[in-house]
């Protein structure tokens, strides 16, 4: 018993967010509605790095495990939306320009520190000033606002689906705002980002809504 719960103590935040996201699976699967999973699913995993950095980690690695695969799978419910569209120059440029920075500098900073290794593992504090540090803070940060961004220069998704991609924009900068907060002022980033999630949530059930009602009305006939 005392193996379980040890299990449970060091895995709870990472199995809540799964449980959250085989709920959403399962309900959107009965319910042949994807606009609710890809609307749900997708931030998911912003909630288990607010919950992380704001309340610590019993386990790095497994909190870092389950990070890159709720991130894969909300990117990759992303890309499933956004290459139905035709095809835009520009917006595949712009995305493929943020990915590149993102990976540079995840690179350069190495995979424990990307995945707040300073504040969660304990690792020295290391200036960083390899390009893409040289020129900018939080260079990941920006990939991914320009990957997230650029998806809406794509007229046909922008139409579609802009609600998520700007979603995903606006909690990119709400973790830019918690990192620069840092971990001493967690009581507010405790407060400050059950709000967001809330709103988020909200945000996303609306979005959904709509796509379902959207979805049913160009199937009617004419």
């Amino acid at each position: 018993m005392s193996r379980i719960r040890s299990i449970l103590d060091q895995r709870w935040p990472s199995l809540a967010c799964w449980m959250i996201v085989a709920a959403v699976l399962a309900g959107a699967a009965l319910g042949r509605e994807p606009a609710v999973a890809i609307y749900l699913v997708s931030f998911v995993y912003y909630g288990l790095y607010w919950y992380a950095f704001a309340w610590g980690v019993d386990s790095f690695e497994i909190f870092k495990r389950d990070a890159l695969l709720l991130k894969a799978l909300s990117v990759g419910l992303l890309a499933f939306v956004y290459l139905q569209a035709p095809p835009d120059w520009l917006s595949l440029g712009t995305i493929a320009l943020g990915i590149l920075l993102n990976a540079r500098a995840a690179a350069v900073l190495g995979i424990d520190r990307t995945y707040y290794g300073h504040e969660l593992a304990g690792l020295p504090a290391r200036r960083v000033t390899e390009f893409p540090y040289s020129l900018m803070s939080h260079p990941m940060i920006v990939g991914n606002v320009m990957a997230f961004g650029g998806t809406l220069l794509n007229p046909a998704f922008r139409a579609a689906w802009w609600p998520l991609a700007a979603l995903h924009v606006a909690l990119n900068i709400g973790l830019l705002a918690m990192e620069r907060g840092g971990t001493r002022r967690r009581p507010v980033l405790r407060l400050v980002g059950l709000l967001v999630l809330a709103v988020t949530a909200a945000a996303g059930s609306v979005a959904a809504v709509d796509a379902i009602a959207s979805s049913h009305l160009s199937q009617e006939p004419s």
